[in-house]
């Protein structure tokens, strides 16, 4: 009589080959679907570049015979930016803030006293929040690659705290208020 462990040795045994025999009988190989898989992960050549291999004729197929289905999950406002004439207090703003930024890539962290740095997010904070209540929406930084995900948590965090209030409140407040 055969142990447990040598029958269940022999049903994974047959299992393989059963998936190896099905692979085959489909037409494609089990590095043909892995090809296959990552050519769809990479994108589908233009239709008049030609097929090359035969992964991407079958693919080619498979994108021929099915449309494309597009879900939109969430649709993100751009904001909207009104040219406005530039002023002395911005050219200024502009240039100290490059200031900042270059103390910033050169390691000099000292360059403002902690009560400067205070003073101007104090004043940042009032002035942008002050426009988005008067109906003068605008991203808070320049584009989406000025600052790191790491560098609005540490903000974000500190600001929360500074008027502590706890992540859960600024959620509510924004899902009441839509902002």
């Amino acid at each position: 009589m055969s142990s447990p462990r040598t029958v269940t040795a022999k049903a994974s045994a047959k299992t393989s080959r059963a998936a190896k025999k099905s692979a085959s009988d489909e037409g494609m190989s089990r590095a043909d679907k892995v090809n296959f898989i990552s050519a769809m992960m990479d994108g589908l050549p233009s239709k008049d570049a030609p097929a090359k291999t035969r992964t991407e004729k079958v693919a080619r197929k498979a994108s021929a015979n099915k449309p494309l289905k597009v879900e939109i999950l969430r649709k993100i406002s751009a904001p909207v930016i009104v040219a406005t004439p530039s002023n002395a207090l911005s050219d200024e703003a502009r240039k100290f803030a490059a200031a900042i930024e270059d103390k910033v890539a050169s390691g000099d962290f000292d360059a403002l006293t902690p009560e400067a740095v205070q003073a101007l997010m104090t004043a940042l904070c009032k002035f942008y929040s002050c426009n988005v209540e008067a109906g003068n929406k605008f991203a808070v930084v320049k584009d989406r690659h000025s600052i790191t995900g790491t560098d609005a948590m540490i903000t974000c965090g500190a600001l929360l705290k500074a008027v502590d209030l706890q992540v859960f409140e600024l959620g509510m407040w924004q899902s009441w208020s839509g902002l």
